[in-house]
């Protein structure tokens, strides 16, 4: 999983969102963002919600994204301990 898929994930888990809102909280290509969704979707982490004008859809968690999430973050929550460690090691923290 990548970071932009994880930050989908993130925001979804917070609210259910339009493909738009995602595009301009996170600044990224729609093209770029349509694919992760596409990649999320396909893996059973999000699901469609509803279809809005303009061809945007709304896009929510499922149960298997929130636990893939969570798994993410105990990965991401210990690498950033062990940098803490690291960088305080070396610059005397």
């Amino acid at each position: 999983m990548d970071i932009l898929e994880l930050a989908i994930l993130t925001m979804l888990s917070e609210d259910e969102m339009s493909i738009r809102e995602i595009e301009q909280y996170l600044g990224a290509r729609r093209r770029r963002i349509a694919k992760s969704l596409q990649e999320l979707e396909k893996k059973g982490f999000i699901v469609k919600k509803a279809y809005i004008g303009n061809g945007d859809i709304i896009f929510g968690i499922t149960e298997q994204g929130l636990e893939e999430l969570y798994k993410n973050y105990i990965i991401l929550r210990d690498l950033v301990r062990e940098m803490e460690i690291s960088v305080c090691t070396k610059f005397d923290c």
